[in-house]
């Protein structure tokens, strides 16, 4: 009698399309997991890498010196003391 019963589960057999479908989007979700933090990063980070940020420095640093020109009555201050 213990020759009769068999596991279950063992017995049934799996759509294959479905699992080659779950394979497909588990594997998707995988690499999308991987790359979103990069691509988040390089999105928020955009201004950096397109320069934006570098322009904007030089132009504060522009008006700085146009500044301290006028405040000096033409005469430019060479060394600029960033720390202070």
């Amino acid at each position: 009698m213990l020759n009769n019963i068999k596991s279950f589960g063992l017995n049934v057999i799996p759509d294959r399309q479905k699992t080659v479908e779950q394979t497909t989007e588990s594997i998707e979700n995988a690499i999308s997991g991987l790359w979103e933090p990069i691509l988040g990063y390089l999105k928020e980070n955009d201004g950096v890498f397109s320069g934006a940020v570098m322009n904007e420095i030089e132009s504060i640093n522009n008006q700085a010196m146009r500044l301290n020109m006028t405040v000096n009555a033409g005469n430019p201050k060479l060394n600029i003391d960033y720390e202070s």
